[in-house]
């Protein structure tokens, strides 16, 4: 999936866990950076292009390691040492990026290091994923002028 489809799919998650948990606004920040850090193992991505990941880039393949459970229950728990809800976004942020790449051609092996790949039917920038994009952003959209509206009202 492309950092857009990611971002717009992590901002949804995050609006339905609040209204379930209502939790602190900054929490957002920590899914939307563990959305984009899942990437970090490719030098084109957002994240990646950063020097000092580079050392991580040369030991890991993209969709390897860092695309598994493991790594998000370790670095989540690394997260959450410091702040339990910076711990949960983290979590929530890492494990939004690991579902939408299961619906990839691509897939992931997120119980790695066992081989097996859990993969999808959506083609990454293709029609499909567009369309899933625009479905989520304008979710998002929706989402945010109901509560603008509900704080004006």
């Amino acid at each position: 999936m492309l950092f857009r489809t990611h971002i717009v799919f992590s901002l949804a998650v995050y609006f339905l866990l609040n209204y379930i948990l209502e939790m602190p606004f900054w929490v957002l920040g920590f899914i939307l950076f563990a959305t984009a850090f899942v990437d970090v193992d490719i030098k084109s991505s957002k994240i990646g292009k950063k020097w000092f990941f580079c050392p991580l880039q040369w030991l890991t393949r993209h969709r390897g390691v860092v695309h598994s459970l493991l790594a998000t229950i370790l670095l989540s728990g690394l997260v959450g040492s410091f702040n339990l809800w910076a711990g949960f976004g983290f979590f929530v942020g890492y494990v939004s990026h690991l579902l939408m790449d299961c619906f990839t051609k691509a897939g992931v092996r997120l119980f790695w290091p066992l081989k097996f790949k859990i993969k999808g039917f959506i083609k990454s920038g293709g029609v499909i994923e567009d369309v899933i994009f625009v479905l989520l952003l304008l979710g998002n959209i929706f989402i945010v002028g109901k509560m603008a509206f509900n704080i004006f009202s």
